[in-house]
């Protein structure tokens, strides 16, 4: 049956995007909608590779395709934005001109608008060519989404509905705009009736282009950045009538969008100069948009010291913190799984970096084996009831400083945590490695029934200052019964997790 209106619009700004837009436009003829049901309005902006022409040429033999030339505008803003004045579909999806999209995608985003009378529609990303995508497509339930977590994708394809854009006069910021996207996006989460996230299966794939043409690989100004990450801040706030809401989402928000800058690869690359700069912007957003204190209630104790410095502006306690944490780079990995009674029990081999190795003869000094042999005897005094604790402390008395690691676990798609000491017993695994045992109690796992609980490392200084934490590795074969109420699995990405959601 052929649609008098078309279901869906889809806008793509289009600039030397060759060879790439050739797999875009096929991706999108491939979509299995009826006729009538799909338009493609494409806004050359103003292209030099030759994008143009083939824009053309693939309209010409396809009437749903359209094709709008403009003179170069400098940023996908105004492109988007003369597409969406020109869509006449109930709804617009704005699509990169490097991406693909699964077959059923727009069916599929459609289909659950319609049911669920959504206003915004987040479809399972999917990164290609060495691209990463965020945890929540992965790690969300499929269905609605609150705003908070919503707001962990600021990215633009999504599917919105066009009379509620317009109702609500939701534009992109037009001209050189960081995170102008973003703004947008954000304006729709939080005046939208409804979000839903289809996590099932992905349906939309992001290309990392080899020529290193994303505009999110583009130099950064941190002014620019840093006004961009407030005037969403000021978005958010806006649309949320509950001020400590508002305060808590600008908090996540710029944990994000802020804290990005000192992850330890990013941050060792800058000049003193440069991170001096993105410091002094930071320190400000603190005082003037984060209210005292707030930091605290953030999950990761790591990204909490980090807050605490840019509030007090302690750009050399930052500096050493993040180098603190590069010495304390880590891999982990899950050596043996089994349920002891109503407890998991873990065996967790951590390699260590090198430089601790060097610097603290972690695991090939005299003192050290001293420690893992006291590890070794003091263990069964736990059949006594004898504290943890006090067995750890006598370990530490007999052997001196060791290896200090730990797990966390979390709750997916909630705020609960837990963290776990080791069993006493450190023992030397050899070349720069420890292995050491963690009991689940059943208590823990309770905490977590009904979800699925991810699985962190974190090594410590002998002074016990925590590192950055890292995912633990599964084994590459790990048994399980798949309906028991307890079932370590691995997951995708080859990372240890828990399926609590048989425990009752």
């Amino acid at each position: 049956m052929q649609h008098e209106r078309p279901r869906v619009s889809v806008v793509i700004p289009v600039y030397n995007s060759m060879p790439y837009l050739l797999s875009t436009l096929g991706s999108l003829a491939d979509q299995d909608l009826g006729d009538g049901e799909l338009e493609v309005i494409a806004v050359d902006d103003g292209s030099t590779d030759g994008s143009g022409d083939a824009l053309d040429a693939f309209a010409a033999k396809d009437p749903r395709f359209h094709v709008i030339h403009q003179p170069n505008s400098g940023w996908p803003g105004m492109p988007r934005n003369r597409g969406m004045d020109r869509a006449q579909g109930d709804f617009v999806f704005f699509m990169d001109a490097d991406d693909t999209m699964a077959p059923e995608a727009l069916r599929t985003m459609i289909e659950d608008a319609d049911a669920q009378s959504t206003d915004v529609v987040i479809p399972r990303m999917q990164g290609t060519g060495g691209r990463g995508v965020q945890g929540v497509f992965t790690k969300h339930p499929h269905g609605q989404i609150s705003v908070s977590k919503a707001l962990e994708t600021l990215s633009p394809q999504k599917l919105f509905r066009t009379d509620f854009l317009r109702e609500n006069d939701i534009r992109f910021p037009e001209g050189k705009v960081r995170l102008e996207d973003g703004m947008f996006v954000a304006k729709a989460y939080v005046l939208a009736r409804r979000i839903d996230i289809l996590t099932r299966t992905p349906l939309y794939f992001i290309h990392q282009r080899d020529d290193g043409q994303n505009i999110s690989s583009r130099p950064i100004d941190a002014a620019g950045y840093d006004n961009s990450v407030r005037v969403i801040s000021e978005i958010v706030r806006a649309g949320t009538p509950d001020p400590a809401e508002a305060d808590r989402l600008t908090l996540e928000l710029f944990t994000r969008k802020g804290l990005r800058w000192y992850a330890p690869k990013r941050w060792i690359r800058m000049r003193p100069a440069r991170q001096q700069e993105w410091f002094d912007l930071h320190h400000q957003f603190m005082l003037d948009m984060i209210p005292v204190g707030l930091e605290n209630s953030v999950a990761k104790v790591e990204d909490q010291r980090k807050l605490r410095l840019l509030r007090a502006g302690d750009l050399q306690g930052m500096r050493q913190l993040i180098q603190d944490g590069v010495n304390l780079e880590h891999q982990s990995l899950v050596r043996d799984v089994a349920l002891r009674g109503a407890q998991l029990e873990l065996v967790v081999r951590f390699t260590l970096p090198q430089v601790a190795v060097d610097a603290s003869s972690l695991t090939h000094s005299a003192r050290m084996k001293i420690a893992f042999a006291a590890g070794r005897l003091l263990a069964p005094l736990q059949r006594w009831d004898m504290p943890g604790k006090v067995v750890r402390r006598l370990e530490r008395v007999v052997g001196g400083a060791r290896p200090s690691v730990r797990l966390e676990l979390g709750g997916r798609g909630s705020s609960k945590t837990a963290s776990l000491e080791p069993r006493p017993g450190l023992w030397d695994a050899g070349e720069g490695t420890v292995e050491a045992r963690f009991l689940v109690p059943h208590k823990v796992l309770r905490r977590f029934s009904g979800q699925i609980v991810d699985c962190w490392s974190v090594l410590c200084t002998p002074s016990g200052v925590p590192g950055p934490r890292f995912r633990v590795q599964a084994p590459s074969s790990l048994a399980g019964a798949a309906k028991a109420p307890v079932r370590p699995y691995a997951t995708v990405q080859g990372n240890f997790s828990i399926d609590l959601r048989g425990l009752k």
